[in-house]
């Protein structure tokens, strides 16, 4: 696994970080906010960053989808939901900067909302690894311009 400089900026909840400036948003912090998902069930709150300009431009490349004014939001709730369905691909979330800069694929899907019947769009983001470990980033489309993590895993 080759490490990667990500620029990439954040804040929590409505707070900005470390007062009026946005910082760099580093792997080490989303573990954190990772271990504080797990570990209390009633923390609910959102890692939010901007999309890395190199992901804006290939997805406008190649799905014709424009994700200027964007930003990406991992939540709390999110967060269990991996540890719950794909408990061995929990940290991966920790990469989740890495796989959206550096995909080697991404696409489209459509799904209904099992509880709401509703039409949900997700962009699914893949990553290729030299041992042929391929990760899955699925990401929920909001109207609101959010991103949203919905589930991470290894594609077989």
């Amino acid at each position: 696994m080759v490490n990667v400089q990500v620029n990439v900026y954040y804040r929590i909840g409505s707070q900005l970080n470390n007062g009026a400036s946005m910082e760099e948003l580093t792997k080490e912090e989303i573990c954190i906010f990772v271990e504080k998902s797990i570990t209390d069930r009633q923390y609910n709150d959102e890692l939010l960053f901007l999309l890395p300009s190199k992901t804006i431009q290939r997805v406008k490349e190649t799905l014709y989808f424009d994700l200027n004014s964007y930003q990406g939001v991992i939540s709390s709730h999110s967060v269990r939901h991996v540890k719950k369905r794909h408990p061995d691909d929990l940290l991966y979330i920790c990469e989740i900067l890495e796989i959206i800069q550096k995909f080697s694929k991404v696409q489209k899907s459509i799904t209904k909302d099992q509880k709401t019947g509703a039409t949900l769009v997700s962009l699914e983001f893949y990553k290729k690894y030299d041992n042929e470990t391929v990760k899955l980033v699925k990401l929920k489309v909001h109207r609101e311009k959010r991103l949203e993590l919905k589930t991470i895993f290894i594609k077989d």
